[in-house]
């Protein structure tokens, strides 16, 4: 994974992933989360790494996300085939259940499904648009 460009973690919980990313070298790194104590626990876990994240309380029913070249998704499918990844040339898609992958990936236009981890009933998804 080439850390270019914007990186989202959207349902960023902890924002260990946008923490990582930071680290990484993606830039700007946003990390979104509707749970307000998701973006508390966020906020701290990123000044006690020292990194610059932009963390804000979102909600992806009523909100766009921001175009960015990776996008992380650690989201139940119903979200995420409402977001369907629109302005993401990269999605990390988590939290799918093992029965949803395929819909979830069929879902993602532009973007081919290039790697599925499987962990009992919980898949994650490598979803990219072609060069």
């Amino acid at each position: 994974l080439t850390a270019e460009g914007a990186f989202v973690d959207l349902g960023c919980g902890s924002g260990v992933l946008a923490i990582a990313a930071a680290r990484l070298g993606f830039a700007p790194v946003t990390a979104l989360d509707n749970d307000p104590t998701a973006v508390q626990a966020a906020r701290a876990n990123a000044e006690a790494n020292d990194v610059e994240i932009d963390i804000r309380r979102f909600d992806l029913r009523t909100e766009q996300v921001a175009a960015a070249a990776t996008v992380a998704a650690n989201l139940l499918t119903p979200l995420l085939l409402r977001w369907r990844g629109h302005g993401a040339r990269r999605v990390i898609a988590s939290g799918i259940l093992a029965g949803e992958a395929d819909r979830v990936a069929a879902a993602f236009a532009g973007l081919g499904e290039r790697a599925r981890r499987t962990d009992g009933d919980w898949v994650a998804l490598l979803l990219e648009r072609s060069p």
